[in-house]
């Protein structure tokens, strides 16, 4: 019936077939990794399906039938219903499970909500021919998210890959372009890659899937869209921090998105009107809060020091604070109902403590970044086999179940590296036994503090804070680039590595008329040994090094691969437009810097002067 072939790999190897399956959740599950114009993809239900006998022609059904569940009921297929799968379903996993194949039901989600309408797609998953066949739900629909015509995809035996439709069907270009040039590739590329299926002990799936305590999909789809509108362009356009404004508007927006429409289920599940309330511990630029806040959301934010756009937020509507918060008997907060931990550095371990301190009914929400230890110390990575940042998620997981908290983990869709959240939304244990977790959670505090912190909460001997040793950050952050450092210490080190590079005496080609010093090329390890160690200790103090002072001196040294040498001058006409060009692209209002308001260090300093003559410097030559 799909006899007409759009597009078939070549002979691959023989991982096709084992890990077909596991290219296929990729694409039924998280489309919008190669289709940029969806959001994501709700399944709206998952079918196991048994076949009546062998000659019955299910492929006919599929492409005929518009509900294709109640016919194939009715002709006596066994059909099972698999509720528990709407949430994380894997076709991989059901494929070991017994029955014949899957009838799925997904809706795809544009990003574009006002333009573009969510469609339903069928699909057919055949286990025992390796073969996955797609169609919308319903025909005739103007929608470019998906093809209008059916299509399977298949993994044969001999190891290739193929993707057909049947040849009476109206085809368009564009889908067939996209079939061959995107889907096949993609679907090769992730069978080529496929591992080995990673399980914990318990059998359960150790990759933990995006927005996995989101119930409903398109719900989050909504809001987020409608967050965007309200709150993104106005943000941007008033930015007056240095950091990239679309970056940051757009994680706070995603953030606020998901606390919001988590906070909706968490209503929904207890019956409850109220709105909850919240404290974001370490706030940075406020905008968190001033999101939840306008979204009817009681709460405020405590940060270290004032930003400059806490001053830009209408009046009223955002309550920000400037609090060095030491975790102690001060800092519980028992009227509040979630406590946020967004990229809250040192109180990162703490912000399960303080919830676990503050009320039974207390819940929170951890976006970890940066690791920290109770006492302020970074974080030391005990497990070697996974990264910083894992090692130190399974540590603020730890720390949580210590607390007495059910502990879940989600992945965020945010425009970073570091999303992976951390929630306790609930308790372990009656209120009752709070005297007895408490202590667990101070002993627990003591092993990992250098020094034992403070007795019990329940001890009649309290003290200011939990951890002896705590000190958060200083409210101003130094600059530490090296660019700091007192002068003549920058210039006596400048000097005694310009001058050993020229000891290694080399005169280049085009330079040999004036016979100018080019100089060698010595590693950084043998510069180090050469600088006093009183100026090496302030580099260390600024937290840089000499590489990074060279690189500040650019003009003067060129550094690249563990080696330095002179910076050899180049003629103003060798400064290439497209280098402007591209510059002026990225910067917004770009003027271009008049480098001859600026003195050549090669004409003072090079005992044989600057090797170019002052109008083709792209520096000024003094008279």
């Amino acid at each position: 019936m799909f006899d007409r072939i759009i597009a078939e790999s070549c002979s691959l190897s023989g991982k096709v077939v084992p890990c077909f399956w596991q290219a296929v959740d990729i694409y039924l599950f998280k489309t919008h990794v190669i289709n940029k114009k969806l959001f994501g993809v709700k399944t709206l239900s998952v079918s196991i399906y048994k076949y009546r006998n062998e000659t019955d022609d299910l492929v006919e059904r599929f492409c005929e039938e518009r509900d294709l569940e109640e016919h194939l009921s009715e002709r006596g297929y066994e059909l099972t219903r698999a509720v528990e799968e709407l949430n994380s379903p894997s076709v991989d996993r059901l494929a070991r499970c017994g029955g014949d194949g899957l009838i799925i039901v997904n809706r795809l989600l544009p990003k574009n909500v006002n333009s573009l309408d969510s469609l339903d797609v069928v699909c057919l998953v055949d286990f025992r021919s390796h073969t996955l066949y797609l169609k919308r739900q319903r025909s005739g629909l103007e929608n470019n998210l998906f093809p209008s015509f059916a299509f399977v995809v298949q993994a044969q035996s001999e190891g290739k890959l193929s993707i057909r439709c049947r040849s009476g069907d109206t085809t368009d270009d564009r889908s067939i372009v996209w079939l061959r040039d995107v889907l096949l590739c993609r679907m090769m590329k992730w069978i080529e890659a496929s591992s080995p299926r990673s399980e914990m002990a318990d059998g359960t799936n150790a990759t933990i899937h995006s927005l996995a305590m989101i119930d409903d999909m398109e719900e989050y789809n909504q809001v987020f869209h409608e967050l965007k509108q309200k709150y993104g362009l106005s943000m941007v356009s008033i930015w007056p921090e240095c950091t990239d404004p679309q970056k940051f508007v757009f994680e706070d927006i995603a953030i606020a998105t998901y606390l919001i429409v988590l906070w909706r289920q968490e209503r929904r599940s207890n019956a409850e009107c109220a709105m909850q309330s919240f404290v974001d511990l370490g706030c940075g630029n406020g905008l968190l809060v001033y999101i939840l806040a306008s979204e009817g959301h009681r709460g405020y934010g405590v940060d270290l020091r004032k930003r400059k756009l806490w001053d830009l937020y209408p009046g009223g509507t955002t309550d920000l604070r400037v609090q060095a918060l030491i975790p102690s008997d001060a800092s519980l907060f028992p009227d509040i109902d979630w406590i946020i931990g967004n990229h809250s550095d040192e109180l990162s371990p703490w912000i399960p403590v303080i919830a676990a301190r503050s009320a039974h009914s207390c819940r929170f929400f951890l976006l970890p970044c940066c690791a920290y230890e109770f006492d302020g110390s970074k974080y030391q990575r005990q497990n070697c086999a996974l990264s910083q940042y894992g090692d130190f998620l399974q540590y603020a997981k730890q720390v949580a179940e210590v607390c007495g908290f059910r502990v879940e983990t989600d992945r965020l869709r945010i425009p970073s590296t570091k999303r992976t959240c951390i929630i306790g939304s609930s308790r372990s244990y009656p209120p009752e036994e709070y005297a007895s977790y408490d202590r667990k959670i101070q002993m627990f505090i003591d092993e990992r503090s250098k020094q034992h912190s403070v007795p019990t909460l329940s001890s009649n001997a309290k003290a200011d804070g939990w951890s002896v040793n705590f000190k958060p950050r200083e409210s101003t952050e130094k600059v530490r680039n090296c660019t700091k450092i007192d002068r003549s210490i920058v210039e006596k080190i400048v000097a005694i590595v310009f001058q050993s590079l020229l000891a290694k005496k080399r005169v280049l080609p085009e330079h040999v008329q004036q016979n100018w010093n080019a100089g060698g090329t010595l590693s950084m390890g043998d510069l180090v040994e050469m600088i006093p160690q009183q100026y090496l200790t302030a580099l260390k103090a600024e937290c840089g090094g000499l590489q990074t002072l060279l690189k500040n001196n650019h003009q003067i040294f060129l550094v690249q691969n563990g080696t330095v040498q002179v910076r050899i001058p180049r003629k103003a006409s060798e400064t290439k437009e497209s280098t402007v060009a591209r510059r002026t692209k990225k910067v917004k209002n770009h003027k271009p810097v008049n480098l001859k308001q600026k003195t050549c260090w090669f004409f003072r300093n090079h005992p044989d002067g600057c090797p170019l003559e002052e109008f083709e410097c792209r520096f000024n030559h003094e008279k």
